[in-house]
């Protein structure tokens, strides 16, 4: 029988996953191969009859491990992918999975949290937690219990998934070692694992980003003389994954030998500027929070006689996709006194190629994934493989080249909608941006943010919860 201490002999790998995830996991599955020393174990939500075999059928298609249905008291084998079933939650015990019916306050299972949390307790640094595509946030706590414990955890960066809160969320715990594509978090495992037994790698900095973080603030007052945006207050660990892939892109190993490039080329700075700046976005993201707002934005509304203006600021826009989504929003509340409301939807963003976008109003069919059907009839127009936002709705939003830290906010705002924008930011620069939010919105004004973020201490003195889960706040 195997035991504990013989189940250390080799790492176990936790995959959790939501909406968007088979996709991800097609990707990471087909890259992986064997080595004799690691298992895996896949948390993927799914519906309580969710058609386990026809999801075992799509991920054997592409993997090149066998992918089988976890079974209770199952033994784990190295180069073994274990399903965890749809209406159960899994855990790994003793080098067995157990499944168990979820708790009810489990909202979606399996629960990418207590499997997580189980690895961390029984394989310590041999665990390693993967994070792909999903909404929501389920996953944190397993992270940080992972990481807490001396395993790994890798993350999809949320560019690359089709649903990016449960990615953003991890990165929010400030547990994540790397942020990569599907592929590349397989080619990461497949590396580690190349070598000898005695030469498995310790989860440690490497010297490059060492170095890199030593001389991050001098780079970044060289991105500010050349492009006039201050970086100093985002998150390091954000920006250095960004050169960290930059530098792998241009084949350069050592920061030294990045500095001596930016030295050749200048306008790299300017690529940087470009790398640093988030933008990521779709019509009706998450859309459940969408669901929640329209119900509050509707009462808002409700107070306001035609004639009047209802006014509403998008810091962060990307390219436009959720002051879109407002201006639908709002047709659909007033239907046919849509055209008597003086509607002004403020979108700014720092990155001239999404803002671009966001004038056209043409976009690609990848940025509908959460769209219903009769929204996308009524509110858009086929121009061949793309669609573009109708008339009166383009009419409604207006886009400007702005930084949200360094511009006077409009004033009179009935909602201030900055999602997934902040996690990027340091503590102290959130708190200058919920200070000039809270200027900027009327009494009883609403303030929308990422499901991934939080309004912190001083937050919590200027707004009060509507809904906290879905992060919709009205002004205090």
């Amino acid at each position: 029988m195997i035991t504990k201490s013989s189940t250390k002999a080799f790492h176990v790998v936790a995959i959790g996953a939501s909406a968007g995830g088979l996709e991800s996991l097609t990707q990471l599955l087909s890259s992986l191969s064997e080595n004799g020393r690691v298992a895996y174990v896949i948390a993927q939500h799914m519906a309580k009859d969710g058609h386990d075999e026809l999801v075992l059928r799509l991920l054997n298609h592409k993997s090149r491990l066998k992918v089988i249905k976890a079974r209770a008291g199952e033994r784990l084998e190295p180069d073994r992918i274990y399903l965890i079933p749809s209406g159960f939650n899994g855990m790994v015990q003793e080098g067995f999975i157990q499944l168990f019916p979820p708790a009810p306050e489990h909202i979606s299972s399996p629960s990418v949290n207590v499997l997580f949390v189980s690895l961390a307790k029984n394989m310590g640094d041999k665990a390693i937690g993967i994070v792909l595509s999903g909404a929501g946030s389920d996953g944190v706590a397993g992270c940080k219990a992972i990481k807490a414990n001396g395993g790994l955890i890798l993350v999809q960066d949320p560019q690359s998934a089709p649903y990016s809160g449960m990615p953003l969320a991890a990165m929010q715990s400030t547990a994540v070692d790397e942020v990569l594509e599907p592929e590349a978090i397989a080619h990461y495992l497949v590396t580690m694992f190349s070598t000898g037994p005695a030469a498995l790698p310790r989860f440690a900095p490497s010297g490059s980003r060492l170095v890199a973080n030593r001389h991050l603030p001098a780079l970044l007052q060289n991105v500010f003389e050349a492009t006039g945006i201050d970086f100093s207050s985002y998150k390091e660990e954000t920006l250095l994954r960004r050169i960290d892939r930059r530098m792998t892109a241009l084949k350069i190993t050592s920061f030294e030998q990045y500095q001596a490039y930016i030295m050749q080329y200048p306008d790299e700075l300017k690529t940087l500027r470009h790398l640093f700046l988030v933008s990521l976005s779709s019509f009706f993201r998450d859309s459940q929070a969408f669901a929640v707002l329209k119900k509050h934005l509707a009462e808002t509304v409700g107070q306001k006689t035609p004639e009047e203006t209802i006014r509403i600021w998008i810091p962060g826009c990307a390219s436009g996709e959720e002051c879109y989504t407002f201006a639908i929003l709002l047709n659909e509340i007033l239907g046919e006194s849509f055209n008597r409301f003086k509607i002004r939807i403020i979108g700014s963003d720092l990155n001239p190629e999404a803002l671009a976008i966001a004038h056209s109003g043409i976009y690609r069919q990848t940025a509908f994934k959460e769209t219903e059907p009769q929204i996308l009839a009524r509110y858009f127009e086929a121009k061949g493989q793309h669609y573009q936002v109708t008339k009166p709705i383009r009419e409604a939003c207006e886009f400007i080249r702005e930084d949200v830290v360094s511009v006077n906010a409009p004033e009179n705002l009935d909602i201030v909608s900055c999602r997934n924008l902040l996690i990027y930011m340091k503590s102290n620069l959130q708190d200058q941006l919920f200070k000039k939010f809270h200027r900027a919105l009327l009494p009883q004004g609403l303030l929308f943010i990422g499901q991934s973020e939080n309004i912190g201490v001083l937050g919590n003195t200027l707004f009060v919860p509507l809904d906290h889960y879905h992060r919709l706040y009205r002004r205090k």
